[in-house]
């Protein structure tokens, strides 16, 4: 697993937020308003998408479950008002982050993830910050289709 550790600066994004848990699996809940947003809005045409995770303290913490509420949102880099209707201001800390791809379907995710957190974390001089996490992805993407790659942004700070 190649891991970039690099400081990212707050970013300023529009798009759309729900409340869900890992359990719930809702991601298409929120995915399909809100490309149906982009499509409606003739003059956007993002070439980067942000999933972002916002977790707290929990995960952090190591307290952090399936069923645990957090907020999901779906963003692009636009202003907000160059943005569809029903699109809110999302800002994405900027901060310390562990930056590495994930190469395949969504399904395969979690797997990418428990590398990162089980085995490269634990031996590094890092431990996960409480900041948004999130992953980049372009319009080529498909969570279905194995070449499909997106890069993974995990908060982090120096272990003391």
């Amino acid at each position: 697993m190649n891991i970039l550790i690099t400081h990212s600066t707050e970013k300023k994004l529009c798009g759309k937020t729900i409340q869900t848990t890992i359990a719930a699996q809702e991601t298409s809940k929120l995915w399909r308003p809100f490309r149906e947003g982009i499509k409606k809005k003739l003059d956007l045409a993002p070439n980067l998408f942000y999933s972002i995770s916002r977790y707290g303290v929990e995960l952090a913490k190591g307290e952090f479950t399936i069923d645990a509420e957090f907020e999901k949102c779906a963003a692009i880099e636009a202003s907000l008002s160059n943005c569809p209707t029903g699109f809110e201001e999302v800002i994405l800390d900027g901060g310390l982050y562990a930056v590495f791809l994930h190469r395949g379907a969504a399904d395969g995710f979690p797997t990418t993830m428990q590398e990162f957190l089980q085995h490269w974390l634990p031996k590094s001089d890092y431990v996960l910050d409480s900041r948004n996490h999130f992953e980049t992805f372009d319009q080529r993407y498909d969570p279905f289709s194995s070449q499909s790659v997106e890069t993974i942004y995990i908060p982090l700070k120096e272990a003391k």
